[in-house]
């Protein structure tokens, strides 16, 4: 790139960047560095586009570089030694730059970094990765769609013949795919939203992701008539690309615009200043079917301990263990009563698993599927577990492993979680569940709709919505029951927007909790695993450290967690992973340790986490949304706690434990609270029979507001060590039964949006 082509950096700035990522991503003898990759290119472009927020920080972060380079040296940074420069570097990092003042400078440098590793092992569309180059340092094969069971059990490193693809030459470009065309969705029109709402309806259902779109069938099956309004759109196949910088959920995270613009602040404790709220996995995606059309897949029931915990804690070792301020509570339902529900959410979306390898959770029927196929490093998770007296089993998943519901066999490829599905072999309820309730006639769905407010009569029932049209006009919509199905934040803030509906017995926002991955990393040398040649589902997992018959407190703490390990691996994911404490984040340790990718597992913890009553959701009294309406975000107080610093020291013991036994001659632990949007982010609405003590009562419908349900995570009582949605599904399957017969609805015998 010549100084003419600069787009946002001055000619010496961008030589002060070239000479800082070179330094940090320097050449070898059989790759380029990252000038030649074109790094400074992609930060150019990166600045005068998607963040042109971060010119002011880069303008000031590298003068006072600069400054403090001629302050020691006498020359400006570009024209330091190799050396000289290393060492202002090494003291960016560290904090220890006097010249620093604004930004903060450990944040400077993360920012740096960061657009390194997009610079380098982005795709090309983005304006980096020249020639593919980061990508054939590692010796990734890119995007490629398909892989074999020899390809997954190869010892070698899996290449495709060195045939590296990029978006564009696997038939992408940054919108989406460049030659299939939209799929047509009988009963949809796009136009509809802008319609005159008729008379009242039997439901209105606020978000028509993973939930509202799933309960759709359910009640427009029983003849209700239905209205789904929808913030987002009706994203197809033709929508989705491969482009882990764009759509990752870890990255950008460009499918949930609206969530993003919403984003609520954090802060540790009450009474401290909140902050910008950080991720571990939560970038929420907006649209029809919602964020399981980019999720890892996991559908996974609760043990039945789980639903009376509180009793659990206080039958084996007396409520005397609970931590301080520590609310835990039982389920007002068992798991019993959610068998038949589980069963029914199974055969809808689409379950692969075994029904026998889990021992700690009965099942009376099959699942629909087969498991995906094993793995590598799943086998010799699975033999590491055994030999240490536990029990892994193949993850259930919600992905088609056979042909299942019309929709086709997985083609087992890493561009999986956080991308949408390229090949409809992972359900979500855009796939059946609205296009069935939609063939029926009874659903009005409107999507591009925001729904700004939940109304009542003069009686205090729910009976509509006011929300914002997509020509900008505000209208209202009355019903006979209104449901709210968003995620967790976006749930509990409308309800307090509306006046704080659910509120009156001061539980509204109380309960709060997240989900605190942890992850243990170990290095196998001489096993390649090709980890890169199939999708996060294949998964492994082992539920010991969360069964019934776990002594925790034992440990010296009340809790448990489930471990598992996974596949896809991703140019961005390698670069971005946790290092051992020798490895610095640049230079040619770093890179060093990423070629060593193939080699490397990681174990993830899936903790518990308890409630307290110091972590609570409300309504940030300063800062406001993004999205042009200028409502008040939500604000997050919670922390990692001291019991669950002590459930994770256990955990990650243990990862290491099996990760030895697996052959791993070293282990290092992940970072603790990576963000507290977590994609399992719960709570807020809690569920019970009490009115005084909780939000909704046992059907979901919230005490104080007769005719408005809340279908979402806010009403979980606990966060267990299990990926949640799957007794999400269960629960308002079995509300809405219990709505239907409330309304008069016929209640359906076959299990709306499966083709069983």
């Amino acid at each position: 790139m010549t100084d003419t082509g600069l787009l946002s950096l001055s000619p010496y700035r961008a030589r002060c960047v070239a000479a800082v990522f070179e330094a940090m991503f320097p050449a070898g003898s059989d790759h380029p560095g990252a000038v030649d990759i074109g790094a400074v290119a992609y930060l150019d472009r990166a600045l005068a586009g998607h963040d042109r927020h971060q010119r002011d920080a880069y303008d000031v972060g590298l003068d006072a570089l600069d400054r403090e380079a001629r302050r020691r040296h006498g020359v400006g940074f570009p024209d330091c030694t190799s050396a000289d420069q290393e060492a202002l570097l090494t003291d960016l990092e560290a904090g220890a730059l006097p010249a620093f003042t604004v930004p903060d400078q450990r944040e400077f440098f993360h920012m740096l970094h960061g657009h390194l590793q997009e610079g380098v092992f982005a795709d090309p569309a983005h304006g980096g990765n020249r020639d593919k180059a980061g990508w054939r340092f590692l010796g990734h094969p890119g995007v490629w769609l398909e892989h074999s069971a020899e390809e997954q059990w190869a010892e070698e490193p899996v290449t495709k013949g060195g045939d590296v693809r990029s978006l564009a030459d696997a038939g992408w470009c940054l919108g989406g795919s460049a030659e299939e065309p939209p799929r047509e969705v009988p009963g949809y029109d796009p136009q509809r939203a802008a319609v005159e709402p008729p008379g009242p309806a039997d439901v209105i259902v606020v978000g028509m992701g993973a939930v509202g779109g799933f309960v759709s069938a359910l009640l427009t099956d029983a003849g209700l008539r239905v209205v789904g309004f929808e913030a987002g759109n009706w994203r197809h196949r033709a929508d989705y690309h491969p482009d882990e910088l764009g759509a990752a959920y870890y990255c950008r995270g460009d499918m949930g615009p609206k969530f993003l613009a919403e984003a609520p602040r954090w802060r540790r404790n009450e009474g401290e200043p909140t902050r910008p709220i950080t991720f571990s996995l939560g970038r929420m995606m907006n649209g029809i079917g919602g964020s399981i059309r980019h999720w890892g897949g996991a559908l996974r029931r609760m043990h039945p301990h789980h639903f009376a915990y509180r009793s659990h804690i206080a039958e084996r070792w007396g409520l005397d263990v609970l931590p301080e301020g520590c609310t835990v509570a039982d389920w007002p339902l068992d798991y019993a009563e959610l068998e038949p529900y589980y069963d029914l959410a199974e055969r809808v979306a689409g379950v692969a698993g075994d029904r026998d390898a889990n021992p700690f959770v009965p099942r009376s029927t099959d699942y629909p599927m087969p498991p995906l196929r094993p793995t590598r490093k799943g086998d010799m998770f699975t033999a590491a577990a055994r030999d240490l007296g536990l029990h892994a089993y193949p993850t259930p998943a919600c992905v088609n492993s056979v042909p299942y519901n019309g929709l086709p066999a997985t083609r087992y490829h890493p561009w999986s979680a956080a991308f949408g599905s390229f090949h409809d072999d992972r359900w979500n309820p855009g796939l059946t569940s609205v296009p069935q309730a939609l063939a029926g006639g009874r659903l009005d769905l409107r999507t591009h709709c925001r729904v700004l407010r939940l109304l009542t009569d003069r009686d205090g029932h729910a009976d509509g919505v006011e929300y914002l049209d997509p020509l900008g006009e505000v209208r209202t919509f009355r019903a006979r029951t209104v449901i709210v199905a968003g995620y967790t934040f976006e749930t509990v803030r409308l309800l307090m927007l509306s006046g704080g509906l659910g509120g009156s017995s001061g539980q509204l926002g109380r309960h709060f909790m997240f989900k605190q991955w942890g992850d243990v990393y170990g290095h196998l040398p001489g096993v390649t695993f090709n980890s890169h040649t199939g999708p996060a589902a294949q998964m492994t997992t082992l539920d010991d450290f969360d069964a019934e018959g776990f002594d925790s407190v034992a440990h010296g703490f009340v809790g448990g967690a489930s471990l598992n390990v996974e596949n896809q691996q991703l140019p961005l994911q390698i670069a971005r992973d946790p290092l051992p404490p020798e490895v610095r984040s640049w230079g040619r340790g770093y890179q060093e340790h990423m070629r060593r990718w193939q080699e490397i597992a990681a174990v993830r913890i899936q903790p518990d986490s308890l409630s307290y009553r110091t972590d609570f959701l409300d309504l940030d009294p300063r800062y406001r949304d993004r999205s042009g309406l200028g409502l008040p975000v939500l604000r997050v107080t919670t922390d990692m706690r001291p019991n669950e610093h002590r459930l994770q020291d256990f955990m990650q013991a243990q990862c290491a434990r099996l990760l030895r036994q697996m052959g791993a001659v070293q282990t290092w632990d992940g970072p603790r609270l990576r963000g507290i949007v977590s994609s399992h982010d719960l709570g807020g609405a809690r569920m019970g029979d009490d009115p005084g003590e909780t939000v909704v009562d046992r059907d979901l419908q919230v005490h104080d507001t007769p005719g408005l349900h809340v279908f979402s995570g806010a009403v979980f009582p606990t966060c267990t060590g299990i990926n949640p949605h799957l007794t999400l599904m269960a629960i308002t399957a079995r509300a809405s039964r219990q709505l239907i017969e409330r309304l008069g609805g016929s209640v359906p015998t076959r299990a709306a949006g499966a083709q069983v």
